[in-house]
């Protein structure tokens, strides 16, 4: 008798073990996933909040990009847009339990992709031979060490990769038949380019090319697939882009035009103030100008340890009016 109750008595309290086993471990489980919906509540929540922050910033940036139109009809480096340090230090302590900043580069001092061909009265293409030498002349550079008919092979190859056609320029040229020929086949876009990363799918574009390194910039921060016009203000141009004007430019002349536009006291309203320092034997094509047209804004949002960043582009019309190119979350 003895022996059932003892025997009782240990399998209720091995049944009372297993009970309160079973509790403690249902109790940290619902605690695990109690705290798991908090924090993907508080995620989602501030996923919102970064998102309206973001917006905030962007939208920031193209009142200041209005604002500048109304108070001048040029852009230089000296104004508000380019210089956006305060800007930057009021938006860190705007958001409460978050922080933001944004910058805006201006695209219209680069060279225009797209306008390496010009509409005919036809409503026919053909290439834009001034735009063309420009850039023969820029990546002709000492520094991209290319020789000229490198530089001119990727120039018709980025040609073929925007005219209609199917037929490629010369020997440098690449359409169709080269694009499907590649490990990973792929088409022309055989239109204007619309993002610069395209770049990276024409033949002759290395990434070296095209990102640059420590002693040169990339064309992705020379050239630009936003414009048709080829204008290029010389007020906010790179050293590079302004160098490749002419091929009788050399690195003085360069120096002395950046020289004069760094002085705020210079009338850099004037579209022909780059005669007081250039020779006037030095022939440079009509593109130059000292208004900008498009600009990228960059904004960049953080929240605890979630970051959120923001990259888009306008396009400032007649008067102080922008318009949105694209917004693309990073």
């Amino acid at each position: 008798m003895l022996d059932i109750l003892k025997n009782n008595r240990g399998m209720a309290l091995l049944i009372t073990i297993l009970v309160i086993s079973l509790i403690l471990v249902m109790t940290l489980r619902f605690n695990v996933s109690m705290r798991s919906s908090i924090t993907n509540a508080s995620n989602l929540q501030n996923g919102i909040a970064l998102d309206n922050m973001a917006k905030s910033i962007f939208n920031s940036a193209r009142a200041i990009l209005s604002v500048d139109a109304e108070e001048s009809g040029f852009d230089t480096l000296h104004e508000d847009w380019a210089n956006l340090e305060a800007a930057a230090q009021y938006f860190s302590s705007f958001f409460n339990g978050g922080q933001g900043g944004m910058n805006i580069t201006d695209h219209s001092g680069r060279l225009q992709i797209n306008s390496l061909r010009k509409k005919k009265d036809d409503d026919s293409w053909d290439i834009n031979v001034e735009q063309k030498e420009i850039w023969i002349n820029l990546l002709s550079t000492e520094e991209f060490e290319l020789e000229e008919d490198e530089a001119l092979n990727i120039i018709e190859a980025i040609i073929d990769w925007l005219d209609e056609d199917d037929e490629p320029l010369d020997f440098g040229g690449a359409e169709s038949s080269y694009y499907q020929g590649l490990d990973t086949p792929y088409g022309p876009r055989n239109g204007p380019m619309e993002f610069i990363e395209e770049l990276l799918l024409v033949k002759g574009i290395t990434d070296e090319l095209y990102f640059g390194t420590e002693e040169i910039p990339g064309l992705a921060s020379l050239v630009t697939p936003h414009g048709m016009d080829g204008k290029i203000n010389m007020n906010t141009a790179d050293a590079f882009v302004l160098g490749a004007l002419s091929r009788d430019i050399d690195q003085d002349m360069v120096d002395e035009m950046l020289t004069f536009r760094d002085n705020e006291e210079n009338d850099l309203g004037d579209t022909g103030w780059y005669k007081t320092v250039i020779p006037d034997d030095v022939n440079i094509p009509p593109v130059l100008t000292t208004s900008s047209s498009f600009f990228e804004i960059s904004t960049e949002v953080v929240m605890g340890n979630m970051r959120k960043k923001v990259r888009g582009m306008v396009a400032r019309g007649p008067g102080s009016s922008t318009e949105l190119v694209y917004w693309r979350i990073e």
